[in-house]
């Protein structure tokens, strides 16, 4: 078999089959996390906590979806693991103690009530568990999803607790309103983010005729697409920043820039740069390099699950500071980051970047050759001459040619 090139690998990710394997050989290496996962014997389980709902692809439009559960009520939504996991086995331990049980089903079919319950739920809630067999580790890494530990088939869930929602949202899944317009106004009422495509996964949101059942990967790109739309639609009517901010935040093994410029009209530019011997690139001395860009209609060259999690954290930036600007980002990859553990540490490593406040202010072109002389030696390019957005930015407005 012919050597996989890893530039097909980084742009793949284990997901898209781009090589033709049914299964990613390069996520296959991680049964070794076996023997760092929970143990769980019997079919009953009482006392545990039901913090999530996954619903799989593989089959579709048949699929798989049910409870991802562990028994600790304190378990912490996405957002608020930046704070807790340091480390990225700290991360590791906690995931693959949790248990995924599962039911098959159509993806036109409605969930049963239980679920539904838990979908709506604002917290951890205790349920029982019955299950077919006895769970068996299958540890999984994603990109874009948290891992998982344990997996077995649900023959019965009972909801121990009652549920936790306000009534907004308890509301919102009974209208008949387009997704579009429901998801922003859900998240401006305070619904976290994680929740939203937790309700969008399992079809309770949008026009009652259209809903569907969506693999929680779906649902992520999904959610911080709506909600990027609605941020950047708005942010078209506010004042410009005043001068470029840099922004840096380091975390599991990746390290994030960003630089804000002042633009007329909204644009953005993404650098994802893994360097050698990380997760897509283990047979390559040189760095591989993803580039996406999108103008002012925001629509990016090609789609990619971090550059849209970037996007999200930006916009709302943006929008809670009633100010515009251009965007530039640059993700780098370093062999720390040893397993993929899902797009939200990429959304938080923004949200923490922006809140901590920018790093150096001035020009624009200044900083970006700060930035390239900073990091030219080991990301292997040179950002000033690659940049799209440096060039477009330095186009003059139609303005300025009538003054």
């Amino acid at each position: 078999m012919n050597r996989i090139p890893p530039e097909l690998c980084a742009v793949c990710k284990g997901v898209r089959r781009l090589c033709g394997a049914k299964v990613c050989p390069l996520l296959i290496k991680y049964s070794f996390l076996v023997k760092d996962a929970k143990r769980l014997s019997g079919k009953e389980f009482y006392g545990w906590y039901s913090e999530d709902i996954f619903v799989g692809e593989s089959g579709y439009p048949k699929i798989r979806l049910g409870p991802l559960s562990a028994d600790d009520k304190k378990l912490p939504t996405p957002d608020k693991w930046i704070d807790i996991f340091s480390d990225l086995t700290d991360v590791l331990k906690v995931r693959l103690g949790t248990l995924y049980s599962f039911k098959p089903q159509r993806v036109d079919e409605r969930i049963e009530e239980k679920l539904k319950e838990l979908a709506i739920s604002t917290k951890p809630t205790s349920v029982e568990i019955k299950l077919k067999k006895e769970p068996r580790i299958r540890v999984k890494v994603d990109p874009d999803i948290p891992p998982m530990g344990a997996i077995a088939p649900l023959e019965k869930l009972e909801v121990v607790d009652n549920i936790s929602a306000p009534r907004k949202l308890e509301s919102a899944v009974e209208e008949d309103v387009k997704a579009s317009i429901i998801v922003p106004e859900l998240f401006l009422h305070g619904i976290n983010n994680y929740h939203l495509m937790r309700l969008l996964s399992v079809g309770l949101l949008g026009r009652k005729t259209r809903r569907r059942i969506v693999p929680t990967r779906w649902a992520i790109t999904a959610t911080d697409t709506i909600l990027s739309n609605f941020f950047l639609k708005e942010l078209r009517d506010f004042k410009e920043i005043e001068e470029a901010e840099m922004y840096y935040y380091e975390y599991l093994g990746n390290i994030y820039y960003l630089i804000l410029a002042p633009s007329f009209f909204w644009s953005m530019e993404m650098f994802e740069v893994w360097l050698s011997n990380t997760v897509w690139v283990r047979f390559s001395n040189k760095p591989v390099i993803i580039h996406v860009y999108e103008s002012y209609d925001g629509k990016p060259n090609i789609m990619d699950g971090g550059y849209f999690a970037i996007k999200f954290s930006v916009l709302r930036h943006l929008y809670n500071r009633r100010r515009k600007a251009a965007v530039f980002a640059l993700r780098i990859i370093t062999p720390k980051y040893f397993a993929p553990v899902g797009s939200w540490q990429i959304r938080e490593s923004i949200r923490k970047a922006l809140e901590n406040g920018p790093n150096y202010k001035g020009e624009f072109e200044a900083l970006l050759e700060f930035l390239d002389m900073r990091e030219r030696d080991r990301i292997q390019f040179s950002i000033l001459e690659k940049s799209w957005l440096l060039k477009r930015l330095k186009e003059r407005r139609v303005t300025e040619w009538m003054l």
